[in-house]
């Protein structure tokens, strides 16, 4: 969405220090389990799909999807080309891998440009994960410059966003969360909002109506760089780029928000622990009480992560993945069971391990094996804090059983329970 036309400056920028840089799917795809296109079926990876590659062999490449899901992915469905653009200082980075190969004058609109896009006509440009959706190398001159590239916008952040601020009704939040997964063009008709792009048109000043738009010359020279699927982060700054994207940002903020938890304790109640009526998305139970589950929804809550949203996506795209199978998903309940919080975490976790407790550092997410017979070793959860034990061991904040409350307890590194799982987050992009 646009307005009239402008100017030309290439500019020399510092990028932050940041968690490194990863690769993701330029579009959804099969995992195979060798690099053959009939080879077996492993899994399936969703378009942005961050992954991490270990081997290269005649066109394909060996991923890595969260923590132990691999395959086989042909080399021109993987990118570590990517787009970062901060809002305030009016700059667009074309990167590649950590580092800034070109850096562009942006101007943004002239009514709201630094503000966060929430709906329709607000006249702001989105922040956050997006992709590049449709290419157009001859847009109409005097609204979208020499060239036209179309971003991913709303996401699925902006469609939770939505939905919870009664914007959009559920089927529009569905069909947004399948074209995001899909690597299409979402709607662009609902109250949210549409038509966000990286086009020409002049830098000098901000004159959008919440778009990105660079100098003609330089649109043409970054379509010329970029392709269908091209991941673009929009943030607010390059300050909040630097806090964001720093090594263990996340995970330290899991940790405050657990340990918050701990001050206003919950009571663990047999009520807690069968299927809660709850709104989605940012549904609970009453704060003053919880299963193990909730203390790790409410961790994750805190840096605007939402399980509840995040398994209920997930196990409606690929219900193969989680106990249960083909059960239809349950926004009340699905997020507050252990299985499906190892079956959605084993997919999107930076580290971690099913297999043992080696390596875990405070803010990860935690998974135990207490015996219970139930056919699954993923029996409780909760955060590993950075308190430790007179033995060194971290330990683990949770709520253990009817009756107990929140609390960090001495859990990781004892012959009982079993440490059956862990996970680490990445950048909190990933998740919105």
């Amino acid at each position: 969405m646009t307005r009239s036309i402008a100017s030309i400056v290439v500019l020399t920028v510092t990028v932050p220090t940041v968690a490194r840089a990863e690769s993701y799917a330029l579009r959804a795809t099969a995992l195979r389990a060798s690099p053959s296109p009939s080879a077996k079926v492993v899994d399936r990876v969703d378009a942005n799909q961050s992954l991490a590659i270990e081997a290269s062999d005649k066109g394909w490449m060996r991923v890595r999807m969260g923590v132990d899901v691999v395959g086989w992915l042909a080399s021109n469905a993987v990118s570590d080309s990517w787009i970062k653009v901060w809002k305030r200082e009016r700059k667009l980075l074309l990167m590649k891998g950590e580092r800034a190969e070109r850096t562009f004058r942006v101007a943004l609109g002239d009514e709201n440009p630094t503000g966060q896009k929430l709906k329709r006509g607000d006249g702001a440009t989105p922040e956050g994960r997006y992709f590049i959706a449709e290419l157009d190398v001859a847009p109409k001159a005097g609204r979208y410059g020499a060239r036209s590239m179309r971003l991913s916008y709303p996401s699925v952040a902006d469609a939770r966003r939505g939905l919870a601020h009664h914007l959009i009704d559920r089927a529009s939040y569905r069909a947004i969360v399948r074209a995001i997964r899909a690597g299409e063009v979402p709607p662009q008709r609902t109250a949210l909002g549409g038509s966000i792009r990286i086009h020409g048109g002049g830098s000098k000043h901000d004159w959008t109506l919440g778009c990105i738009a660079l100098d003609d010359e330089d649109a043409i020279a970054l379509f010329a760089e970029v392709g269908k699927g091209t991941r673009v982060d929009v943030y607010a700054s390059s300050d909040e780029d630097a806090r964001l994207g720093k090594a263990g940002f996340l995970p330290g903020a899991v940790l405050a928000a657990a340990k918050a938890q701990i001050q206003a304790s919950a009571l663990y109640t047999v009520a807690a622990m069968g299927v809660v009526p709850m709104d989605f998305p940012g549904g609970d139970i009453p704060a003053d009480q919880a299963v193990c589950t909730d203390i790790v929804v409410r961790s994750l809550r805190g840096s605007d992560l939402d399980l509840q949203a995040m398994v209920f996506e997930d196990r409606t795209l690929h219900p193969e993945r989680y106990p249960g199978g083909r059960e239809a998903p349950r926004t009340s309940i699905d997020h507050r069971r252990v299985g499906n919080l190892v079956a959605l975490l084993r997919r999107h976790a930076v580290a971690g391990s099913l297999y043992s407790g080696k390596g875990l550092s405070a803010g990860d997410v935690v998974v135990f094996d207490t015996g219970i017979a139930n056919g699954s070793p993923y029996d409780h959860i909760g955060i590993v804090d950075d308190a430790r034990d007179e033995h060194g061991n971290p330990r683990a904040i949770n709520i253990w059983t009817v009756g107990r409350r929140t609390s960090s307890m001495e859990l990781i590194g004892q012959p009982y329970p079993t440490v059956a799982a862990w996970f680490r987050l990445g950048h909190p992009f990933a998740y919105r």
